[in-house]
């Protein structure tokens, strides 16, 4: 009888993993993909299987403790759920994946109870690697090693000068770009450090400072790599650490400072402790509560219907944005070229405005009907960023016909010192925006609401002595 009942209870387990599944599905396309074309997110495939080992070291104490469905869990599956919907309506993928694997560990928890999930905590927790979350850094992560370099480089006696993420010095010139931003070591650096640390350390004091330590060295050592290959390069008259060099030196780099770190993991390591420890007696007991059970299954049913709906919603006038262009003055002297890169537009155009006397203002627009496409994403990107580099950001008041707001303004540079600025906003419907923010809200509410709007990206750039009130008025 027991063995019987034990038999169900797994179906009844895997039932609910097998939702988790289907309703997670377009999450985990969508992090595969990802996992899969992006070399920073590569170990994504590793984390899962990883989960399971590591689950798996712990079986003995695991299987001691007693499993008791958890309804406390409830309090964190609803909003976690709530939180993959919003993900698909406002294709969000970082709420869907954050939801997608947060959803794995809740599910644990509520079928085994508090006291059995705390046994295999750290496994759990170490799910959250599989999101591709840190790209975010990239422009934060390029600024330290450009500013930590040139620190380096002015303290060893290297004559430099410096645009944005353009440094240069005598011999040639440099760009500070995303590959070189360290954001694949700091990852990779985050995630093996915990693990080490949860392998090798009992002490949580222990544990917290090599996270933190693994957290500052990539950096650290970064800023040490983009210093030391500007400065062979200076020492070799370009001969050295120019082209492709600089990637293969890289990944020497990155392979030595992960050797560092677990160095330095090894000095720190606990002697005399055991990783596990000795074989418990299995516990028998597993009481089951249907409630949270049934709860999750028509919760996660319910969600799914809703979100299947959502995704089959098809946008409402879907060129109606085409109707707000204005034809103006074309000509191409003083053309500001940004070259910016639009992921799979409805249509595009570029024109010109007269300022001054002359063409000094381009005008991108790019519309979006929210079919195969999406109006706010990080794969629209105001500039090329292999001819532009960023040098400053500022916040413009602009009152003129259909847009009063409080407009961001870029100031850009070419690596041969020509700068420009631009500023951008965003249309849906009969509503502007200057905030991605406010418009990824405004179009994820009306998903939820069944509704959807095409839109429009505007994108005004001149030469920085230009006055954006002015330009932005010649547009309206």
């Amino acid at each position: 009888m027991v063995k019987e009942n034990s038999n169900k209870r797994l179906v009844l387990s895997a039932f609910v993993f097998l939702l988790w599944i289907i309703f997670c599905w377009q999450g985990f396309v969508t992090v595969v993909n990802v996992w899969w074309g992006n070399e920073i997110f590569n170990h994504g495939f590793f984390i899962l299987p990883g989960v399971i080992y590591l689950i798996y070291l712990k079986r003995s104490a695991l299987l001691a403790q007693p499993f008791e469905t958890s309804w406390l869990s409830l309090f964190f599956i609803v909003p976690t759920v709530l939180l993959y919907v919003v993900g698909v309506a406002g294709d969000v993928q970082l709420f869907m994946h954050a939801a997608t694997f947060a959803l794995f560990p809740l599910l644990v928890w509520m079928l085994i109870g508090t006291r059995a999930a705390l046994t295999i905590f750290f496994p759990l927790c170490f799910t959250l690697f599989s999101v591709p979350v840190g790209e975010q850094l990239i422009p934060y992560l390029q600024e330290i090693a450009a500013d930590g370099s040139v620190w380096l480089l002015k303290l060893t006696g290297v004559p430099l000068f410096r645009s944005g993420l353009y440094i240069e010095i005598p011999q040639g010139r440099f760009l500070v770009a995303e590959a070189c931003s360290g954001v694949s070591f700091f990852i990779a650096s985050v995630v093996i450090g915990s693990l080490y640390s949860y392998l090798n350390f009992r002490s949580a004091k222990r544990r917290i400072i090599f996270v933190f330590i693994s957290l500052i060295f990539p950096i650290v050592a970064n800023v040490i790599r983009v210093y030391g290959i500007i400065l062979i390069a200076y020492w070799t008259d370009m001969e050295y650490a120019a082209g492709a060099d600089h990637l293969i030196y890289g990944w020497f780099f990155f392979a030595l400072v992960i050797l560092f770190l677990l160095g330095i993991g090894e000095l720190m390591r606990e002697s005399g402790v055991e990783w596990e420890s000795a074989p418990q007696q299995p516990s028998s007991v597993w009481k089951v509560n249907l409630f949270p059970i049934v709860s999750v299954i028509a919760l996660l049913v319910a969600s799914k219907v809703w979100v299947n709906t959502i995704r089959h919603v098809a946008p409402a006038h879907a060129s109606a944005s085409y109707s707000y262009y204005k034809a103006g003055e074309s000509c191409e002297s003083g053309e500001i070229a940004l070259g910016p890169i639009f992921n799979n537009p409805s249509e595009t155009r570029k024109s010109f405005r007269l300022l001054n006397g002359g063409c000094m203002v381009t005008v991108y627009e790019a519309w979006f009907s929210g079919v195969d496409n999406e109006l706010i994403s990080d794969l629209n990107r105001p500039y090329d960023q292999q001819k532009w580099s960023l040098v400053s950001t500022s916040v413009q008041s602009v009152y003129s016909e259909g847009l009063n707001s409080n407009l961001p303004v870029y100031t850009v540079t070419t690596p041969n010192g020509k700068e420009a600025k631009y500023t951008l906003w965003y249309e849906i419907g009969e509503h502007v925006f200057s905030s991605k923010v406010d418009a990824k809200l405004y179009e994820t509410m009306n998903a939820l609401m069944g509704h959807r709007e095409a839109g429009k990206l505007v994108i005004i750039a001149l030469p920085v002595h230009e006055n954006i009130d002015q330009a932005i008025m010649d547009f309206q």
